[in-house]
């Protein structure tokens, strides 16, 4: 809260008693006015009593919170499940991903300055909300219908993109509007409505946020229009919120008070700082106490049309606008010295939606073998905790600190940036632990070689046994194969690790294996006892050996991204009458589930296929191999996604799924079974199943190429309360900490570059993800817990030399506007009042005397 004070002394000034008037302000600066006669001012009654302020209170705020409720629902509804629709619909990178999401942010946190002067300069803070709450309303209506099509369609990416820069500007427009035109419905004497006016539009924005983040995951994740997600009803439910936000703003039309626009603030702030370094530059120029002076040089107030209407309201030819206005310059650019290591703060806190829920989909999300916690319901935890972390704050923790040490915004601040540096720390530990879930992929000129025993139940004991050009050697059971161990104590991979002669290259290289054979293994004549594998850099090879011989091909070691706690199976068929046709999964737990149909194409929840014609030319193979022995071809399916549950696995005999016409029921589903039968619940992990012998009794073997997810994604939960309460110390004090130090005329334009702010952390985050920095994640989290020491204790130095809390009051009319004759009344003011001189003791011992600032 901005502190003021006005008081009223005589004082003797050229041997005549004056009235003087003043107010203390922020700056540690009084603002001085001879009153040359009294004018009592209208009394104006003062609500405090909840029966008073409540038959008062401004029945359009309502409209106004209620909008505001509903703009911040949608757009962290669309926001909460943003990352998963980029990565499983428009089929983005992990690294694009996090690229276009956060890139999406930097434009949500830049269009405000645009927005500001929109309202400020031109149009006006109800015109400007109403015509970018249409605007916004559209962005999410196209982002929603952009969804209805599957992956494949031609609409995607750009409808998908032009729906977001549309939302992006919308929410721009009304970000540094919605509360400012709030506060304009209340008059003087109503400062105590006022406040809970703001306590409400706070927890407006809190709720929407949570109610959102928890239930858009939930929508995404249910089957719908015969995809296995809703991403229709997580973009549709949001944009009807928004719908529904611009209608009830509209409702209260006739009864706001409307400000007219003022004066574009930014633009008058860059005019000054241009004519200012102008002026300076030219030859001759004479130095100034500060640079920004250099402005008056060619300023005439005879040619201002404002220090002229200011000197006729004030009936004082003295008085130059300007003068007063460099100085409110001045103290925003001793702001702005403080906003430094803020782009840090965001860079690492919005990362949550983006990086963090990466991470989330790499961990075990089950709370029980029925129950998931999604990942990006994650965030709904960072608004509870805000809600709850406030009072909290502000009743316990703040006055139990302030026992032992003495706080000050800028005290708060450094917390909240050590705090922020401890939670990327945390999730640095937390990803050491997950990446021993991860697949360790070979570098460049480098191949990791699994082979797989497939050798039917004919021969029960059969074992083959695998040696490098090395000397290296492996024996593998039926029904097994080698596969990464990271559990062994000694961290040795039983996978063949294999690299190019010239490691600069990246061309393929050929490496031969010897194999021999114990137990019974049928007919040795027939065996292969050499298999010559093309080795592929970066990538991991598996080799199938069965009594049919040898064929390898290259495994996707690529874990689902769905969010649902899905595992990922690909299929290998290498049967006897080279069956190259559809498969489907059928869940044999569904509700509905009828062995005589055991397959509903219409549940895709219940339904997952591999079909080798469909959607206009698809196809869900990937390719053939050749066996070395016999000749044949086996075909490779690609990996899908599949949820945990009890599946059977089935030849699926026509094709009932295609966007050209409707999906076939169950009746209507051809299948075969093969026999076949997995439960697992399990998530995370990358299987492939690959299918030998006779088609009607094929012999099925399993090979696990990444392991599943084993680290609870509750260990989140540490690094969200720590970034909460970083939130909490930082953020708001330091919004708070800004804005009551910017004198009055700056303040819109301190609330958007405050917001700025968010979007310059956001380019930090696009920066790096570009540059690829880093192959590790915890590595990365890391550097960012590093990065973030070091800038807060830059600003732990600054703040040091930051020595006066500036107390601004909110009436421009009583500040100060250049008078030059009143030099010996400000000096004698400031004898009798030494307590106004106002030091910074936030990072000073000393207990002197002081007014301590807690905000």
């Amino acid at each position: 809260m901005a502190y003021s004070e006005s008081r009223s002394e005589s004082v003797s000034s050229k041997g005549q008693e004056s009235k003087v008037s003043y107010l203390i302000s922020i700056s540690g600066k009084k603002s001085y006015g001879h009153e040359l006669e009294t004018v009592p001012l209208p009394e104006k009654k003062i609500y405090t009593t909840w029966p008073d302020m409540i038959r008062h209170w401004p029945k359009t705020t309502l409209c106004i919170v209620s909008n505001e409720f509903c703009e911040r629902f949608s757009y962290y509804g669309m926001r909460t499940v943003l990352t998963f629709y980029l990565l499983n619909v428009l089929k983005f990178t992990d690294s694009q991903s996090t690229i276009f999401f956060n890139g999406f942010t930097v434009l949500c946190y830049t269009t405000p300055l645009l927005g500001s002067i929109v309202a400020d300069g031109y149009i006006g803070k109800f015109w400007t909300i109403f015509s970018v709450s249409i605007l916004y309303a559209i962005g999410q209506v196209v982002l929603a219908l952009a969804s209805i099509k599957n992956y494949q369609s031609s609409v995607h990416p750009w409808m998908d993109l032009s729906g977001l820069l549309i939302i992006a500007f919308g929410t721009g427009g009304i970000k540094p509007c919605v509360s400012a035109f709030g506060g304009d419905q209340f008059e003087l004497g109503q400062e105590r409505m006022l406040s809970l006016f703001f306590s409400m539009f706070y927890f407006s924005i809190n709720a929407g946020s949570m109610i959102s983040t928890f239930i858009s995951p939930i929508f995404r994740s249910q089957p719908c229009l015969g995809q296995d997600s809703c991403y229709p009803m997580a973009f549709g439910i949001p944009a009807i919120l928004m719908i529904v936000a611009t209608l009830v703003f509209m409702g209260g039309s006739f009864w706001y008070k409307k400000n007219p626009p003022k004066d574009n603030v930014f633009g008058e702030v860059s005019r000054l700082m241009f004519g200012a370094v102008g002026n300076k530059m030219k030859k001759g120029s004479t130095p100034k106490e500060h640079w920004l002076l250099h402005y008056l040089t060619t300023h005439d107030c005879a040619l201002d049309a404002k220090c002229l209407e200011l000197q006729a309201e004030k009936r004082n030819k003295k008085l130059c606008q300007k003068k007063k206005f460099i100085d409110d310059v001045r103290s925003l650019l001793r702001v702005l010295v403080m906003f430094l290591p803020v782009p840090m703060f965001w860079a690492l806190y919005d990362q949550q939606g983006s990086v963090w829920l990466l991470q989330a989909i790499q961990m075990d999300c089950r709370l029980s073998d029925s129950l998931l916690l999604l990942p990006d319901q994650m965030q709904t935890l960072n608004a509870v905790l805000i809600l709850a972390f406030i009072p909290l704050f502000q009743v316990i923790i703040y006055p139990v600190a302030a026992k032992c040490v003495r706080l000050t915004p800028l005290r708060k601040m450094v917390t909240g940036g050590l705090l922020a540096s401890l939670a990327f720390l945390i999730t640095g530990f937390v990803q050491l632990q997950v990446n021993t879930t991860l697949p360790n992929l070979p570098g460049k000129g480098q191949c990791s070689i699994s082979f797989w025993n497939q050798f039917n139940n004919d021969f029960k004991t059969c074992q083959i046994i695998v040696t490098d050009p090395n000397g290296d050697k492996r024996t593998i059971n039926q029904s097994m194969a080698l596969h990464e161990n990271k559990d062994d104590k000694a961290g040795v991979f039983k996978l063949f690790q294999t690299k190019s002669p010239n490691q600069k290259s990246t061309s393929d290289w050929t490496l031969t294996f010897k194999i021999a054979y114990a137990g019974n293994c049928g007919d040795p004549t027939k065996l292969q006892n050499t298999a010559v594998i093309t080795a592929k850099s970066k990538k991991v090879i598996y080799v199938g050996v069965g009594p049919f011989g040898y064929y390898q091909n290259t495994a996707n070691t690529d874990k689902p991204t769905d969010g649902t706690g899905e595992f990922s199976m690909g299929i290998v068929a290498n049967l006897d009458d080279h069956y190259a046709g559809n498969f489907a999964m059928c869940r044999s737990d569904a509700s509905d589930y009828d062995r005589a149909h055991p397959c509903n194409p219409r549940h895709p929840a219940d339904f997952y296929f591999w079909e080798t014609d469909y959607n206009d030319g698809t196809d869900d193979r990937e390719g053939n191999s050749t066996v070395v022995g016999s000749g044949s071809l086996v075909t490779t399916y690609k990996q899908k996604s599949v949820k945990p549950g009890k599946w059977e696995l089935y030849y699926l005999l026509n094709t009932p799924k295609d966007i050209n016409r409707q999906t076939y029921n169950k009746t209507a589903t051809l299948v075969q079974y093969t026999n076949f039968n997995l439960t697992r619940f399990e998530q995370g992990g990358v299987f492939i199943y690959a299918l030998s012998g006779p088609r009607d009794s094929p012999y099925i073997t399993e090979l696990q190429i990444v392991q599943n997810n084993r680290v609870s994604i509750l260990w989140q939960i540490p690094q969200i309360v720590v970034i909460t309460a970083a939130e909490i110390l930082f953020s708001i004090t330091g919004y708070e900490f800004a804005y009551s130090q910017s004198a009055p005329s700056m303040k819109a334009l301190v609330q958007a570059l405050w917001l700025l702010t968010t979007a310059a952390g956001d380019t930090i985050i696009v920066i790096i993800t570009i540059l690829n920095l880093f192959e590790n994640m915890a590595v990365e989290f890391f550097v960012y817990a590093a990065a973030m020491f070091v800038v807060i204790a830059i600003f732990a130095l600054l703040s040091i030399f930051y020595y006066t809390y500036n107390y601004y009051t909110t009436d421009e009319d009583d500040d100060e506007y250049g008078v030059d004759d009143m030099e010996e009344e400000v000096a004698e003011i400031e004898d009798h009042n030494p307590r106004y001189s106002i030091d910074n003791k936030a990072f000073n011992s000393d207990e002197a005397d002081c007014l301590d600032v807690r905000f």
